[in-house]
């Protein structure tokens, strides 16, 4: 049915008697038309009825076979009016769209044909016969098929049958008997039809198109060959440089005068050329005529261009005069004006000028006369400009995707750099993606200046679309030469690299031809430092290209300004590279003789990349933290400037600088933020003195806007001194507290616990004789500690107010001491409240609670610990056997929330949690724990980092060989380096357990596996994964930031994709629960089964009832 054979009942049907002997002696397969023929255009050149004729016609009923994969629903954008057009200007997508090209296609669709009624019935007679879309009898009556199809992205090339591209999208004229010459191999002349993506490609002789109607807008092969080849030049090289353009000028531009000889010899040669290509299925691009104009336009366009800044006065004088054309002119001539310097006094007072608000509103009016190019012209000079009209070049920009289907590279690229100004994000995104059509479709007939600048502009407005990028990078791959400048070079790597989509065939090939070569000393210090940058964004090590921009950097490092050094040390630290021998340090001597001029974000970055990469030449550490901390920088710098110093005092013990850092924010008076605490309570925590943590835990809790949060930050440090054998120490942090009017539930429990612990009965008992002061922490629980968050940054008054009425809930809804009335309280309070937590509850608990219990950890190991509704769950089940869990938290106030839980739910004694970036808290493990010890490893983080978490354990020796981990979120936003890492690595039995998300009803994944140290580590992974980690993260950054959230129906699209990139992969792990089963619970047997299945469990072991 998928082929449309169904639309032919009566099988093979006779066509014979149209066809006069010669037809019959060049088409004799067109005697008998079998299924795939009604996709074909009727071959017949005499008379005959249509209406009985299983052929196509005319472009109202030619149609595609519904084997590419296109749906019955109907194109918004198909124009089925003007049926003259070619094919692709009445739809962008062409052959590859995947809805329904008019009436034809729908009802003659598998999914469509024969579910209504034929009106010709009340007639009496179907003049269609057999062949009508309608049914005849009730009994032939079908009902509409379930619709698969995917609308949002065009048909994979590699579903359109070459053959059938060409055969389809070149139509043979009727005509005489004896005439007829049809070849079903031959060369159409392009599938857009004089539009700016005709598609040119064959394996045999073209098509001799001869008797074409007058007005056809098909060119002719000889057409074709008499284009001038220094026309075809300028048309591959996008036109620029040469002041006789060819643009709206049809194909007279391209029939260039020159003398005989000269054409006699390159004749031949230019049609050789062209030949290959077509023969190769390239894409030739061919400008369509501008429609007629008037003399006196034409006349007008030189004025203008004449004029200069005096343009402005001709377009007042003929205002009336003026079509479409003339003004995009005028506005393109003031844009180069600008661009040359020649502006003068004008440029200031644009804006206000009369004659420039008169010739917008004009302008405005005739936006519809415009071609393509023009359109493009006006929006890249209303971006040039300045001029404060967005309005007006919103209205060029959608002119201009209306017409994108005729728009050539040059003017595509000219307006993708315009628009990355548009302000509203939601517009610009809109804008992007109409045009990333003509990008995916035709991009390997751009010319590289037009690549380049199309994939700068696309990272600049944050257009993260796979299917762009990938075309992007074919066209790039396959046409790079060593025309390319270093800023292309540069705008190349660096686009990629800041949407984060890593594409190592590009990146080698450009390291090969370039960045290993003496090219690379050509670049400027912002080439070489960007292109350092951009690899260190998606973690390419490339290292001879690095090597190779570290000398080209130190060859010209005393030109360089303070960013550059910044960013080339910040690459060097993140991909963790020394560089060769002795170069980075000399770097770090020129920065530090231009310290004074390092602003206070460059400051941070270079000081943690010194620290980070343990460099010798300590000068430029101790000279940019002792300036940091001076109090005209220290005011100047933000929560993740601060952060960076603050990690850079820790990873070199320069402690007493940190105590300065905070010191100089305090006295500024400024927040330290969380980010900057986060490294300084990480370095207290993990150095031996408790004195620096006290001072700094009491420093938090003084910036804290609200007594509750206060009194939570008092409570964590008396656990943190009680945990470090200084109970007395902790005991009085209470004292204070309580002098202070702040005090909570579990300030009683550790006031009880404490007095007992140490001898102070008496003391304990004043401290809890009077309870009043519980008023505020007793129900209902209400958000008073700030208004709901508005966004997830966690900096500012805005944050933490989901976490803390978490903590408020279970303190008014569970008794003391107990775990799982703990746990059931946080999920009555999100449930009740309709309040997404990023927790693991439901299906999820049961998971991480089995896997634990079956796996009696010695030390279970937690990344992500949040308001510590995991850390409870592992906790009181490793507690039965002994075992002991170590949680590791980012955030210094969720850390101060889960020691609250933690001791409230009666668990103090069985966790440690730990503050820090995990890159510094996993190494403090081995210090604490040993190597080896880790038995158990449970990652709720940011799913990009899991792998590259899970690979520093690895290196660190921290996991024991029958160790099992497990990550949550794995398929919801999705980690497929993390299943990658798995599944090709150092483990076994890797198992996707298909669970529902808390609250949410959509599937997420839970992915586990075992050690196994027998196995090799897992290789690089390819291009495809990348890939998938590419739309991954897109879609994760998309449901945190775009105005409206991914819909139900999006995650499962997104899931759906995931799987099956995996699949192509190869490592798509084994799934479990929910995914493909009626059963949405997931049970304690599942867990146990796949213990079973890894050797971990006797075959006789049963779980008990729970």
């Amino acid at each position: 049915m998928g082929d449309g054979s169904f639309a032919h009942p009566g099988g093979a049907l006779s066509v014979w008697g149209h066809l006069v002997c010669e037809e019959e002696a060049a088409q004799p397969e067109a005697l008998t038309a079998t299924a795939s023929d009604p996709f074909c255009r009727c071959p017949v050149g005499a008379q005959h009825d249509w209406q009985a004729c299983m052929y196509a016609h005319t472009y109202q009923d030619v149609r595609r076979p519904p084997s590419l994969g296109y749906g019955h629903q109907l194109c918004p954008y198909w124009n089925k009016k003007e049926t003259s057009l070619a094919y692709s200007q009445r739809c962008p997508l062409g052959p590859r769209c995947p809805f329904a090209h008019g009436a034809k296609e729908q009802l003659y669709h598998p999914n469509y044909f024969r579910t209504l009624v034929c009106r010709d019935l009340q007639r009496r007679r179907c003049p269609r016969g057999v062949l009508c879309a309608f049914f005849h009898r009730q009994a032939d009556c079908r009902k509409v098929k379930h619709d698969p199809v995917n609308y949002t992205i065009p048909l994979p090339e590699k579903a359109i049958p070459t053959e059938w591209l060409v055969h389809f999208l070149s139509p043979p004229k009727f005509q005489e008997a004896g005439s007829y010459n049809h070849c079903k191999a031959c060369c159409a002349a392009g599938s857009m039809q004089r539009s700016a993506y005709a598609s040119f490609g064959c394996n045999g002789q073209p098509r001799e198109r001869t008797g074409l109607r007058s007005g056809s807008s098909w060119y002719s092969p000889e057409e074709l060959s008499s284009f001038d080849p220094s026309a075809k030049v300028a048309v591959a090289n996008g036109g620029s440089g040469s002041s006789s353009s060819f643009y709206g000028k049809g194909l007279a531009a391209f029939r260039h005068e020159r003398p005989e000889r000269e054409r006699e010899f390159r004749e031949p040669r230019e049609r050789r050329d062209l030949q290959e290509e077509l023969s190769a299925g390239k894409n030739v691009f061919v400008m369509p005529k501008r429609p007629p104009r008037r003399n006196e336009c034409y006349a007008l366009d030189k004025d203008l261009a004449a004029a200069g800044v005096g343009c402005l006065d001709v377009a007042m004088r003929h205002a009336e005069a003026m079509d479409a054309p003339n003004w995009a002119n005028l506005f393109y001539a003031l844009a180069h004006c600008k661009k040359r310097g020649n502006l003068g006094a004008l440029a200031s007072c644009l804006r206000t000028d009369p004659r420039w608000s008169k010739s917008c509103q004009l302008l405005g009016a005739q936006l519809a006369d415009l071609t393509a190019r023009d359109a493009a012209n006006v929006v890249w000079s209303l971006a040039t400009l300045e001029a404060r009209q967005e309005p007006l070049l919103l209205e060029a920009a959608d002119a201009l995707c209306g017409k994108l289907a005729v728009c050539d590279p040059v003017s595509i690229s000219k307006a993708t750099w315009a628009l990355t100004g548009v302000s509203n994000r939601d517009r610009r995104l809109d804008l992007f993606a109409k045009l990333a059509v003509p990008v995916i479709l035709r991009a390997d007939s751009f010319p590289l200046g037009s690549l380049t600048m199309i994939a700068y502009s696309f990272a600049k407005a944050d257009f993260r679309d796979g299917d762009a990028y990938e075309a992007l990078s074919s066209a790039l791959t396959s046409r790079m030469d060593s025309e390319l400048r270093p800023i292309d070079v540069c705008n190349v790597i660096w686009s990629f690299c800041t949407v984060g989509y890593r594409d190592d065939v590009l990146f080698e090939k450009l390291c090969e031809m370039y960045l290993t070569k003496e090219v690379v000393r050509n670049f400027n210090p912002q080439d070489l430092t960007n292109t350092a940058w951009g690899f260190c964004k998606v973690a390419f090590v490339h290292k001879p290209a690095m090597e190779a921009l570290a000398r080209a950097c130190h060859a010209q490092r005393f030109a360089f300004d303070p960013i550059h050094f910044s960013n080339l040390l910040y690459a060097f630290a993140t991909l963790r590279m020394q560089g060769p021998a002795g170069v980075l340090e000399d770097m770090c001597e020129a920065a530090a003789e231009r310290i004074q001029r390092f602003d206070g974000g460059n400051l941070a970055i270079a000081a943690w990349a010194v620290a980070t990469l343990q460099l010798q030449s300590g000068r430029l550490l101790d000279l940019a933290l002792a300036r940091a901390c001076s109090p005209e920088v220290c005011s100047s710098l933000g929560s993740r400037a601060l952060s960076m110093v603050a990690l850079a005092c820790f990873r070199t013990q320069r402690l007493e600088r940190l105590d300065d850092l905070l010191r100089a924010t305090r006295a500024a008076g400024l927040g330290f933020g969380a980010s900057g605490y986060s490294a300084a309570v990480m370095a207290a925590e993990q150095g031996a003195d408790a004195d620096r943590e006290l001072r700094t835990l009491q420093a938090m809790a003084e910036e804290a806007k609200d007594g509750r949060m206060r009194a939570a930050v008092a409570n964590s440090l008396a656990v943190r001194l009680w945990q470090r054998g200084f109970a007395r120490q902790a005991f009085a942090v209470l004292q204070e507290l309580r002098a202070s009017s702040h005090w909570t539930v579990v300030s009683s429990l550790l006031a009880a616990r404490l007095g007992e612990e140490c001898g102070l009965l008496q003391e304990a008992s004043e401290l809890l004789a009077s309870n009043d002061e519980f008023a505020e922490w007793q129900a209902p629980v209400t958000s008073g500690i700030h208004p709901m968050a508005a966004t997830r940054q966690n900096e500012g008054a805005h944050a933490y107010t989901r976490e803390f009425m978490t903590l408020h809930a279970v303190l008014c809804g569970a008794p003391p001491g107990d775990p799982d009335a703990c746990m059931a309280a946080v999920e009555r309070f999100a449930e009740s409240r309709s309040l997404w937590l990023k927790i693991t509850a439901w299906e999820k608990g049961i998971v991480v609670q089995e896997v634990a219990r079956l796996q009696r950890p010695r030390l279970a190991v937690e990344i992500g610990a949040y308001v510590g509704y995991s850390a409870m769950n592992l906790a009181r089940t490793v507690r039965q056997f002994g075992g002991r869990v170590a949680s590791l938290e980012v955030d210094p106030l969720h850390v101060t929330l889960v020691r609250n839980m933690l001791e409230y739910a009666g668990l103090s004694e069985v966790v440690d949690v730990w503050t820090g970036y995990s890159f510094d808290s996993i190494p403090h493990l081995l210090q604490k724990y040993g190597p080896k010890s880790v038995d158990m490893v449970f990652m709720d983080q940011k799913g990009t980092r899991f792998h590259s978490d899970l690979a520093l354990m690895e290196e660190l020796d921290l996991l024991s060989d029958h160790a099992v981990v497990l990550a949550d979120n794995v398929l919801k936003p999705g980690a497929p380096q993390y299943i990658w890492h798995l599944a090709k690595g150092a483990y076994h039995n890797c198992t996707a357990v298909s669970v529902r998300e808390f609250l949410l009803q959509s599937e997420d994944w839970m992915v586990m596996a075992f050690r196994d140290v027998g196995k090799a580590p897992a290789p690089t992974p390819p291009p495809d994964l990348q890939r998938l980690a590419f739309e991954s993260d897109n879609f994760r950054k998309r449901s945190m930031f775009d105005g409206v959230a991914p819909s139900k129906s999006d995650w499962w699209k997104f899931s759906q994709s995931f799987v099956s990139g995996l699949e192509q992969c190869g490592c798509k792990p084994a799934i479990v629960g929910l995914h493909g089963r009626d059963n949405p619970k997931i049970t304690p047997e599942d867990i146990a089964r796949i213990f079973r299945n890894a050797g971990r469990l006797n075959a006789d072991f049963h779980v008990p009832a729970t």
